[in-house]
């Protein structure tokens, strides 16, 4: 059991290290917008769990 484990998180390290840095090239507004996108999810996520929150109480 622990050696899968290990094994699972070797692969998950390599993985990580493969992808550590984009390929391609990203223009500013490329990345602006990766950046909107991810503060709009944020912020939906955020949402939920205020709702989520809210509901229980």
């Amino acid at each position: 059991m622990a050696n899968a484990f290990r094994n699972f998180a070797r692969k998950i390290h390599e993985i990580n290290q493969r992808y550590s840095k984009p390929h391609i090239e990203m223009s500013g507004a490329v990345r602006g917008a990766l950046l909107a996108l991810r503060i709009y999810l944020l912020f939906l996520v955020s949402l939920m769990v205020y709702k989520f929150v809210t509901l229980l109480g």
